[in-house]
This record gives structure tokens, sequence and C-alpha cells, in this order.
């Protein structure tokens, strides 16, 4: 605001307006004083903005400079590169026909290498200045340089000179020939390979029990060490090397044939047959299957694909696929594998034969190895099995050991069908003493093969995770993973048979104590009992439990206390049965609930998979042994409840009625 309108506004002759004007002004000035800060922190900003705009001008200068020089350096150098391609051109038109005239092959690939190398548009910016045009000249010397090296070539390969024959296989990459190069050396070398596999192939050691996989063994050394001289020496044109493997495979797969013709004819059953005479045959099978599984692993090894690209390996890796399934050594190695497989499964099955004749039940056998020699058997053929290399194999194996151990399992089945007349001791109740006589002598043996089952239920499941953690390593595919664990998978129906023979032995034991369990389970409801002995017979089947329980143990670790859950559930649902059947006084079912209480009590300490049953027969006892009719503690059938009351001869029907349960 301006000096004259605070004037017209404030009376400045008195005090207190000269005092409103000044206050004025001094709010103004305030106010001009906050406005030129604002300005001048926005031009501190602006002036940051400036500079860093600046500095990256001057930046973008500097790569712009560089860029244009690095464009004109490599212009420069680009027009260098035809100048001296011009030059060479003319020096190899001139070069090659002097160096082959003067026998000097290595200079003439070299002018001839450095033709290939050259740019095209230098040859053609040549042309168009009207330069002689050398192309003809050198496409005639490169055949003539050609033929002279193979004529030379096949010279050295003649004389078997092998460091002439290196010396021209180097030069053909030079002039554009590399796969022509590698031919001829293959085909060389499949010559040399011959001979050396005719001597190589033949059975020495007088026909030892590895003599004819030592032979085959030497086979593949020799035919793995000529493909690797040939990998070496064509190192920088890896895509040749199937051609090369197709080319050199021919003799070695004749070699292996006529090794494993001798090994077949060799390695037969033996008369007489036994199994232990066919394992050193099994054994150079295996050893023979794994060698020839090994030179092919070592052939898709030695393939480098490093240098190509993604559709240029494939073609390499299909190509070399394609040769291994295509070669005779393939059917080779599935007649040995064939012929393992055959004399695998005569040696498994007289040797489970032989092991179940050794379990036979003879007078004053008291232990049985029976399941320990089968699984052995098995595992000790697994391990061979994955010993061949193959995964086929291993599956076939599998699926026989099961096969086996199924077999196993049905004979144990059968000897555990008929246990002995007594096979446990269990006391019968007092008044009885003379239909249950304690058993003295038990059947050891009988036992033995309970345990056997029991465990041959784990050690089947065992089996299965060891033949896939072995059988892994094999594996080169997602599908021979699932066929090997899908193999594996059928060790569960021996684990089956095993655990069915347990029971069914348990069933037998059951049955075998069946007259026992009757009695003490017609004891344990029976009403007509003495008051005065209440308290010692409510003791009497505990007692005679726990006599059966110790020796169950004793016999049985793994599978008494299944076994005792199974005869107190048998007993406790008969005596319900007797309990339904009978009348009661108030005193009879006191001494009753009494029992069962014990029991019950029994039960929750030794065989707790019974323990809901024997809760459920206390607490029917329990009504038997009341005032009055009343609801149970338990929850209980109502059906089964009046039913247990209408056995109280005291109970009047219309009070059971009345009854809200």
């Amino acid at each position: 605001m301006s000096i004259a309108l605070l004037l017209e506004k404030y009376d400045v002759s008195s005090e207190d307006g000269l005092q409103k004007a000044l206050n004025e002004i001094e709010k103004e000035e305030s106010e001009v004083n906050d406005a030129l800060s604002n300005a001048l922190s926005k031009a501190c900003v602006l002036e940051g903005r400036l500079r860093t705009t600046s500095q990256a001008c001057t930046k973008l200068s500097e790569v712009k400079f560089e860029a244009q020089n690095a464009a004109d350096m490599s212009r420069v150098a680009e027009c260098q590169q035809r100048v001296h391609d011009l030059i060479d051109l003319k020096v190899c038109s001139a070069g090659v026909d002097a160096a082959i005239k003067a026998h000097d092959y290595e200079t003439a690939a070299g002018h001839i290498s450095r033709f290939l190398s050259m740019e095209p548009a230098s040859v053609a910016a040549a042309r168009a200045r009207g330069d002689a045009d050398f192309r003809q000249d050198i496409t005639a010397a490169t055949n003539t340089l050609r033929d002279h090296l193979i004529k030379k070539f096949e010279e050295a390969a003649a004389k078997e000179d092998d460091v002439s024959v290196e010396k021209f296989f180097k030069l053909f990459p030079q002039i554009g020939c590399a796969e022509l190069g590698v031919d001829m050396l293959s085909k060389y070398l499949a010559t040399q390979l011959e001979i050396k596999l005719r001597r190589c192939s033949v059975v020495s050691g007088g026909g030892g029990e590895a003599a004819h996989a030592d032979a085959l063994t030497r086979v593949l050394e020799a035919g793995a060490a000529a493909l690797e001289r040939i990998r070496a020496l064509s190192a920088a044109n890896g895509h040749t090397l199937p051609a090369a493997l197709k080319r050199i495979q021919p003799p070695i797969c004749a070699a292996v044939r006529t090794v494993s013709r001798s090994l077949l004819a060799a390695r037969r059953l033996p008369e007489p047959k036994s199994s232990l005479a066919v394992e050193p045959a099994l054994n150079e099978l295996a050893m023979a299957h794994q060698r020839v599984y090994l030179y092919f692993a070592f052939l898709r090894r030695r393939v480098d694909l490093s240098a190509m690209d993604e559709s240029a390996r494939n073609i390499c890796v299909e190509s070399v696929e394609k040769i291994i399934a295509d070669s005779d050594m393939t059917r080779t190695a599935q007649d040995i594998l064939s012929h393992y497989l055959t004399l695998e499964r005569y040696y498994l099955e007289e040797s489970v034969s032989k092991a179940l004749k050794l379990s036979t039940p003879q007078p004053g056998l008291t232990t049985s190895s029976l399941v320990d020699d089968v699984f052995f058997i098995a595992r000790k053929v697994i391990r061979r099995a994955v010993s061949t290399g193959s995964v086929e194999g291993v599956c076939c194996v599998v699926n026989e050991t099961g096969a086996q151990l199924e077999r196993a399992a049905a004979a144990l089945r059968r000897r555990l069908a008929a246990p002995p007349p007594e096979p446990l001791p269990f006391p019968s109740p007092r008044r009885h003493a003379a239909h249950g006589i304690v058993a003295a002598d038990t059947d050891p043996l009988y036992f033995a093969h309970m345990t056997e089952a029991e465990q041959g239920a784990e050690w089947a499941e065992r089996l299965a995770g060891d033949a896939c953690v072995l059988g892994e390593p094999l594996c080169r595919a997602a599908a021979e993973h699932d066929k090997l664990r899908s193999c594996a998978a059928g060790y569960a129906a021996a684990a089956a048979a095993f655990r069915a023979a347990a029971a069914h032995a348990r069933a037998a034991l059951r049955a075998a104590l069946q007259h026992t369990t009757a009695l003490w389970a017609h004891h344990l409801v029976d009403p007509a009992i003495d008051i005065e002995e209440a308290e010692e017979e409510a003791n009497a089947l505990p007692a005679a439990l726990d006599v059966l329980a110790e020796e169950a143990r004793a016999q049985l670790p793994a599978a008494a206390d299944e076994l005792l859950a199974e005869l107190l559930t048998d007993l406790l649902n008969r005596a319900q049965k007797s309990l339904l059947a009978n009348n009661y006084t108030r005193e009879s079912g006191v001494c009753v609930e009494r029992r069962c209480r014990r029991v019950c009590a029994w039960a929750g300490s030794n065989a707790g998979s019974a323990r809901e049953q024997a809760a459920r027969l206390a607490a029917l006892a329990g009504l038997l042994g009341a005032d009055r009719p009343t609801a149970p503690s338990a929850p209980l059938p109502p059906t089964l409840v009046r039913q247990v009351l209408a056995a109280r001869t005291d109970f009047k029907l219309e009070d059971i009625k009345r009854l809200k349960l």
C-alpha cells in the first residue's frame, strides 16, 4: 500500500493512528521479505538445474564426439580390411598355384583359408572397380589342392604313416572340406581298428570267470580310443563327430557280436543244475552288459556341443542317439540282458526253493531263517541287476524278486495255518481246571515263523526303497524314473502277503485258545459265584491274562500286544452276549461289576485297543450292580441298556420303561 493511501486511511496526527500506520507498513514489509525469500530459493533451484543440464550437455557432446570418432575409426578399419583383402586376394590367387607346384600344401591351404575368410563385400568391391576376378582361379586351385590332398592322404594311409595322415587331415578344414577329411580319417581308422579288434576279441585266460568280459572291455576300449582320436583332431568341427561315429561303429559292433556269441555259448545252465554254479555266469553277463552301457555313455558324453547353436546341438544329439539305437551293439546288449535275466530268474527261484527246503519243520528245529535268506537273496540279485547299468533289467529283477517274496509269504502262511494244540499258557477258571491245563511245551518254530511274517512286511517296504535308491542313478529320463518307482511299488503286494500271514497266524492262535477264551467269557459274567470268593474271583482273569501276556511277549515281541488285544476283544464280546442271556440279583450283579472293572483296568495298561470294549462291558455290569434302574454314565444304546436292566430279577419292567435314556 502506498504512503498516500496510508495517510488517507489513518490519522497520523494522533499517536494511535500513527501506530496503526506503522503496523501496516511492518506487515507489508514482512510479506515482501517472504516473497523475496521464496524467489531467492527458486532461483537457487533453477541455478542447480541449469548447472546439471549444462554438465549433461557437455558430456553428451563428448559422447557424440567419441561416437563419431569410433564410427570414423570403424569405417577406416573397414576400409583397411578391404584393402588388405584385395591385396591378399591377389596374393592368394598368385600363391596357390605356386605352392601346389612346389608341393607346399600347407602354404596353399593357408592361402585358400585366407580367401574363404574374406568378406564377400571386398571381392564385390574389387569387381565393381574393374579389377580382375580371381575367384574362379582360386576355386579351380582349391579343387586341384583337394585332389592332391586326397591322393597324398591315401598314399600315407596305405603306408600306415600316422604322422602324414594327421598332417594332411588337418589341411582339409582349411580348404572348406572338413566333412571329407573326417570321412577319410574315419575310414582309415576303421581299417586299422578292424585288425586290432581281431586280436582284442580273442578270449584269453582259458575261459575264466571274467575272460569274456575282459575281451569285450578290450574291444570297446579300442573303439573308444579311435573315436577319441578323431574327436581330438576335429575338435573345431564337433558337428562332424556323428558322421565319424557312423563310419567307425560297424567294426566295433562286429567285434562285440563275436565276443557276445562266445559268451552266450559258454555261459549256459551248467549240468548238474545248481544256483551256485550259475553265479559266475551271472556276474560275467552283468559285467559285460555294463561295459556296453558304459561305452554308450562315453559316446553321448564325448560329443562337444559347446560351440554349436541350439538347432545344431539338437541335430547332433539326435544323430548320435539314432546311431546308438540302430547299431548292432544295441541288439547285442539286448541279447546279453535277455540271457542274464533268464539265468537270474533260475538262480532266484532255485535259491528261494533251497531256502524254503532248509526251513522245513524238522524234529529239534527251533529257529528259522527263511525270511532272512530270501531277503538276502533278493537284495543280492537287485544289486547285481543294478550293476548291469540297465533300468529295464533292474525293473525285471524287481518284479521277479517281488514274486518270490510273495511265494515265501505264502509258504509261511501254510506253515502258520496249524498252530500247536497248546500254543500259549492260558490258565482256565478254577472250576474248569480240568479243561484248561497251562501249556508247558510251546512250539518255538511256530513263533519264529510268526516273527518272520511280521518282519517280512517291514523288510519288503525297505527293499522297495533300496531298489529306488540303487536304480535312480541309472535313469536318464522322467519316464525311466516313473517305471522304476512303479515296479518297486509292487513290493507292497509282498508286504501285504506277509501281513496277511501274520494276521492268519494270530487268528489261528485265537482259535487254538478259543475254548479257554469261552470259559473265561462265561466266568466273567457268571451270576452263580459265592460272594465270599468275589475278591479272589475278580482277580482271576487278570492273573490268567498276565500269564498269557508274559509268555506271548517272550515268544512274539512284535505281535504280542496285537494278539492280546484281539483275544481280549473276542473274550469281551462273548462275555457281553452271555451277560444278556443271564439273570442277576443285586449281589451277583455287584460281583460281575467288580470282575469287569478289574478286566477293564488290565486292558487299560496291557491292551489299549481293547480298552473301549472293556469299558463298555464294565458300564453294562455297573447297571447290574445298581440299587435301582438308573441311566448309565457312559453313552450306551437305549435298547441295550433296557435289556441289561431287564436281566435284574428284582427290577420292575415299569421302572425300566419309565427310565429316560
